[in-house]
């Protein structure tokens, strides 16, 4: 079986497990609520971490990082693909991937997540065993031993000098060893080094903003921009996982938008993602045919002309606040 098909059976996995989870202490499904503190919920479900994509861009531009690429261009490029990656569950592999965890899902928006309490991998709140065997059988340990989660925009023990290629082999072993992501993943490394340095040059300041869906969308419109940019490169595996960010983008909106009052947003999202899902089969089949990516390309952007206005129904959804509380207290 090759690394394509291989890979495909992960995102298909990862996918049904998505479908069937329901979280037994709230009548929705909402993912990350599996692996959230149960006293630190409301916060981290209606709130995080500010993020500012210019501001942390413009700075790594005017740093020694840029003197890496060739244009300013290439590197907003690398910084758009590592920051998508660093938000798309199928970067990593094995058990990760299937609960639906990202880079930042401990690292939110770059901060550490002090509500991160994954069953049996965390200790306190804001705690993970880095070296446990259901991540990873390579860096298993066998003793329970979590560590806090580090703010990637603070300095650490990791040196972000390119020159070294430190940060690059560190990351390697986070992705590829201790989350059993597939070999592949190498090549996807730089950019995600590249978005990790750029966190740290910047240095924002820790303020927190609502979660939105306008922001959620945004990032599944942006991640498809990306990703079809790296089909036209013929970076075709990359471009599959970038869309499937995208569409995991579109599963966090789906999943706070309630049934029966929201049906005609939800079953639009649904639609959008099958025809992201059919765009992925067309850039992983055996034999790539540009009309099959055209046609399944189009569709997306066919459906484009009736999505709807989120921000208009936020305030109805789990999205606001007070509304999330009430569930919560159920």
């Amino acid at each position: 079986m090759d690394r394509q098909r291989r890979h495909l059976i992960v995102f298909a996995a990862a996918l049904a497990c998505f479908a069937a989870s329901t979280l037994a202490q709230v009548p929705w499904q909402l993912r990350e609520a599996g692996w959230l503190a149960g006293e630190g919920q409301l916060e981290a479900l209606s709130s995080e971490p500010a993020y500012d994509r210019g501001a942390v861009f413009q700075t790594a531009a005017q740093s020694d990082l840029a003197g890496q690429y060739p244009s300013q261009q290439a590197l907003q490029h690398d910084l758009l693909v590592g920051e998508f990656l660093f938000k798309t569950p199928l970067l990593l592999g094995g058990q990760a991937a299937r609960a639906g965890l990202s880079c930042n899902s401990c690292h939110v928006n770059g901060r550490s997540n002090p509500h991160f309490k994954f069953p049996s991998i965390s200790g306190e709140p804001g705690t993970a065993d880095t070296t446990h065997n259901f991540f990873s059988e390579t860096l298993g340990n066998d003793v329970h031993d979590p560590v806090p989660i580090p703010d990637l925009t603070q300095a650490g023990k990791v040196s972000h000098d390119p020159v070294t290629g430190e940060l690059e082999t560190f990351l390697r072993t986070i992705v590829i060893e201790e989350f059993s992501a597939p070999e592949q993943s190498q090549a996807y490394i730089r950019p995600l080094a590249s978005f990790v340095r750029a966190l740290q040059l910047s240095n924002p300041t820790p303020l927190r903003r609502d979660r939105s869906a306008r922001h959620d969308w945004h990032d599944a419109m942006a991640m498809v921009s990306t990703a079809m940019e790296e089909a036209d490169n013929a970076n075709t595996d990359l471009a599959a996982l970038l869309l499937s960010g995208a569409r995991n983008r579109m599963a966090a909106i789906h999943a706070r938008l309630i049934r029966g009052k929201h049906d005609v947003e939800r079953e639009w999202l649904i639609s959008q993602s099958r025809n992201l899902a059919n765009l992925q089969l067309a850039l992983r089949a055996d034999e790539l045919t540009d009309s099959d990516v055209s046609k399944s390309y189009a569709a997306w952007q066919e459906g484009l002309a009736t999505t709807p206005d989120f921000a208009a129904v936020q305030e109805q959804s789990l999205y606001n606040r007070a509304q999330l509380a009430t569930l919560l207290e159920q």
